[in-house]
């Protein structure tokens, strides 16, 4: 593969020296206008050319390829004597020739005459025409597919065949390309005739290629090579201009004999429709310019040849087009409007002719012929009779060359009714296949719909148990290309786009014996394909076929597409009502079971619920003996200090009683004695009402839930009775509480109680986190803040912190960080629940592991509900 950006420079090179050419012989070519010559148009090499038309002196003599050697008498050197001398006399002055060939010399007598615009257009313009056509041509296949051989045989062909023409126009005057027109001539035969034999449009040799190649080329590359010797030595070059006419004719009749090979060996239609359309182009552009040419040959050019110049360029245009395109019905519809045209064409012509005979014959005078009422008298007898002509001409090629035996516009009319009269798809894949079968005379294939979960295509008709199946992903790229109806296995041949997938799809189309896949598509997507096989005549699918299809696969499409929507809606009915009885003796089953569950569950909960508060109140004692405990220990210091200050004082009572009738005893030692017990009577007090505070504190804790009383109370003195109830464990962690608060007295409307029990719990999770952080002097932190209508209650450790994959999880029910032994999991629960339920509130925790833990209450300062929690605390 070229790279595309050196082959853009190499075709853009190529076609701008072209045009330069074509411009330089074009200017200088058009001085013929106007000016006098012989008759007759001579070389540089004082050659004869055999070009003429009707109308000129030359045109029924035997004078081409002869040698001008004098005129009038006078030897001549050059050509440029010649066209001076008849340039010095009027037009139609009269000149005798001198010519020479083989030796033998004769004389030719012509009046001279004026070159016309008219001339010009017939002798020059099909040059440059025709040159200009075969040289872009060959460009422009070659830059669009540069891959396959037979482009680049059209490019050297071009080129070559392009040189020559172009340069025609500079043979007779001034001379500056005479020897690459002969080089132009040498070549067009081994390249575009020879070269092409060989590769189009089968490559047949492709390993020995080059081998067989360069034979014709070094044929060509030796009449070149003769050519530019002998160019000036006019025996010699008639005689190789002779030789180069032969082998021009020998080239086409090889490539023709080629094509007919393989007409009738190949099995690729796309093989034979390109011959044919090679064919087609021989016919319209090179059947007779062959001729002419090999004709003129073996007459030793006593034929002009320059009437080939109007129809050669149709012949590389139906090659150029035969190797561009790779779509089989494509091309078979071009070259049905070809014959069709053609045929109509030839039809007139007859008509035209056999109308002038009948006329002349009948009136016996040729008079009305001559008359210009007769071009008006036949156009209104085509213009009636044109539309039925061109319908029987039009039936007589669809049935001769394309063996059309059917009406498609009836049939479509008639499936379309009987496919929109059912819903049954046995019925509508039945109708189809033998739609295609009668109309076509199919031997094989069937119609294929995706099955859903293995992705695959099954055979639905003909039914078959062991049918075969394509796998969707080979075939649903392809037959969903934008443009192509249809895939025939014709499309693989030579054909780069399918690539590696080529042998994979001919592969899928053996297995359902096809010919062609034509898809049943809804909107690109690909429910299904019908596979045709070959036709009982032998002969294949034409584009009219192509077009019925297409049009028989859409209506089949959607008719499948509902039949199948259909009997999964009956399958889905059938599937339903079955599932409808089943489920209602389940439901019945369902509903006894239901009652039964039900029962359990009422039974379950009730077991729930006592459970729940049997473990509540078990989470309750743990926590007050632990309170007991402490209490125990906070009450002995008060009440044994009162005790011995009760002693005392019983004493001073006694001593002050025996001294009441002692004489000795003065005023002032009963003031002593009274002083001392009044002293012992506040100390006694102040222990008590101590011993009252640590009594009260633990009635803090261990109200009953169900006694709510909500009010509006201080936070800073459930605070300090929390501290208080927990002083023992303080200092047996030897933790310090520390409170901060931003306001003076902030109150919140609740219970006390309820917040006592849940700070309760917070503070004895921090006791117990200093307490395993083991630092020294550990601090715990309360700090209470008023946040416009919310109180926020922060209680902060010095502890080891909480692993963050334990965050989530820490205030479920059970869930606890202590070592096994020391806490039920039911605290941090517990205070939730009270912050939750009894204060609207939220709790949440934050933990830096290693440092601390911070757990931060938001409660509504106006209060929240006073319904009962789920757990007693």
């Amino acid at each position: 593969m070229l790279d595309d950006s050196w082959q853009k420079l190499c075709s853009a090179t190529l076609a701008l020296i072209v045009l330069a050419l074509a411009s330089i012989c074009t200017f200088n070519s058009t001085r013929w206008i106007d000016s006098a010559f012989p008759g007759f148009v001579v070389m540089s090499n004082r050659v004869i050319a055999s070009v003429t038309l009707p109308h000129w002196p030359s045109a029924n003599r035997k004078i081409f390829q002869h040698e001008v050697v004098a005129i009038d008498g006078r030897p001549i050197d050059t050509p440029q004597d010649l066209y001076k001398r008849i340039a010095g006399s009027p037009a139609g002055t009269r000149f005798v020739y001198t010519l020479l060939k083989d030796g033998t010399g004769s004389y030719y007598t012509a009046a001279s005459m004026k070159f016309t615009s008219r001339d010009y257009l017939l002798i020059f313009v099909p040059y440059l025409v025709s040159g200009l056509g075969l040289a872009l041509i060959g460009i422009v296949v070659w830059y669009s597919k540069p891959e396959t051989p037979a482009s680049l045989a059209l490019l050297i062909g071009g080129l070559s065949g392009g040189l020559f023409a172009i340069t025609g126009t500079d043979l007779y005057s001034p001379y500056w390309f005479f020897r690459l027109h002969v080089l132009g001539e040498a070549f067009f035969p081994a390249s575009l005739l020879v070269h092409l034999a060989i590769v189009f449009p089968v490559d047949r040799f492709r390993r020995h290629r080059r081998l067989l190649l360069s034979i014709p080329y070094a044929v060509a590359a030796a009449f070149g090579i003769a050519y530019e010797v002998f160019l000036y030595r006019p025996g010699s070059y008639t005689l190789i201009h002779d030789w180069c006419m032969d082998y021009a004719g020998l080239g086409g009749a090889s490539l023709l004999t080629a094509a007919g090979w393989d007409f009738f060996t190949s099995d690729s239609q796309l093989v034979r429709q390109r011959i044919q359309i090679l064919l087609l182009g021989l016919v319209c552009g090179f059947a007779f310019p062959g001729f002419l040419m090999f004709y003129s040959g073996i007459t030793g050019g006593e034929v002009p040849v320059n009437y080939a110049g109007f129809t050669v360029i149709l012949f590389p245009l139906s090659i150029g087009y035969a190797i561009v395109k790779y779509d089989l019905f494509e091309i078979d519809a071009l070259l049905k409007r070809s014959v069709y045209y053609m045929t109509l064409s030839v039809t007139l012509a007859l008509g035209y002719l056999g109308f002038l005979a009948v006329t002349g014959w009948g009136l016996h005078s040729s008079a009305i012929v001559r008359s210009t009422y007769f071009p008006l008298l036949f156009t209104l007898i085509v213009i009636v009779f044109l539309s039925p002509l061109k319908d029987a001409v039009q039936q007589t090629v669809d049935r001769v060359f394309f063996r059309l035996k059917y009406n498609p516009k009836k049939m479509l009319e008639f499936t379309s009714a009987v496919l929109a009269s059912t819903l049954q798809l046995e019925d509508i894949v039945s109708f189809i296949w033998e739609t295609i079968r009668s109309t076509m005379g199919i031997k094989s294939g069937g119609i294929f719909v995706r099955s859903a979960p293995p992705r695959v295509y099954e055979r639905i008709f003909p039914v078959s148990h062991d049918g075969p199946v394509v796998e969707e992903h080979l075939l649903v790229a392809e037959l969903t290309a934008t443009g192509r109806p249809i895939l025939s296995r014709h499309d693989l041949d030579d054909n780069p786009r399918f690539g590696p997938n080529r042998e994979a799809i001919r592969r899928a189309f053996d297995s359902v014996s096809a010919e062609l896949l034509m898809p049943l598509a809804l909107k690109r997507d690909l429910i299904g394909f019908i596979a045709i096989g070959k036709k009982e005549s032998g002969a294949f699918f034409s584009a009219d076929d192509v077009d019925f299809l297409k049009a028989l696969s859409n209506q089949s499409a959607l008719s499948i597409a509902n039949a199948s929507a259909y009997r999964e809606i009956q399958s889905l009915n059938a599937v339903l009502e079955q599932r409808v009885e089943q489920r209602t003796a389940e439901l019945s089953r369902t509903n006894h079971e239901l009652h039964s569950s039900i029962r359990r569950l009422e039974q379950a909960y009730s077991d729930l619920q006592r459970s729940q508060q049997d473990l509540s109140r078990a989470e309750k004692m743990a926590t007050l003996g632990r309170l007991a405990a402490g209490v125990a220990h906070e009450m002995n210091t008060p009440l044994g200090a009162s005790m011995t200050s009760l002693k005392l004082l019983q004493d001073l009572v006694d001593e002050y009683t025996s001294s009441v009738e002692d004489p000795d005893v003065s005023t002032t030692d009963h003031r002593e004695i009274a002083f001392e017990m009044s002293t012992l009577v506040g100390a006694t007090r102040d222990w008590l009402r101590k011993a009252a505070a640590h009594i009260g504190s633990l009635k803090l804790h261990t109200r009953a839930l169900q006694n709510v009383e909500v009010k509006s109370f201080p936070v800073l003195q459930v605070v300090e009775d929390v501290g208080l109830l927990l002083s023992h464990r303080l200092r047996l962690s030897k933790s310090r509480l520390v409170v901060e608060c931003s306001s003076e007295n902030p109150r919140l409307h609740g219970d006390p109680g309820k917040l006592g029990q849940a700070l309760t719990n917070l503070l004895s999770n921090a006791i117990d986190a200093n307490r395993e952080a083991a630092r020294p002097n550990p601090e715990i932190r309360v700090r209470v803040q008023e946040d416009g209508d919310t109180m926020v209650i922060q209680v902060e450790d010095q502890g080891p912190g909480i692993p963050p994959e334990d965050i989530p999880r820490i205030f479920d029910e059970f869930f606890s960080t202590k070592p096994f032994g020391e806490g039920t999991g039911l605290g941090l629960s517990i205070a939730r629940d009270i912050i939750s339920n009894f204060f609207n509130g939220a709790i949440a925790v934050e933990s830096t592991p290693g440092k601390s833990a911070i757990f931060t209450v938001r409660m509504p300062r106006t209060g929240g509900s006073s319904r009962a929690p789920f757990v007693d605390a």
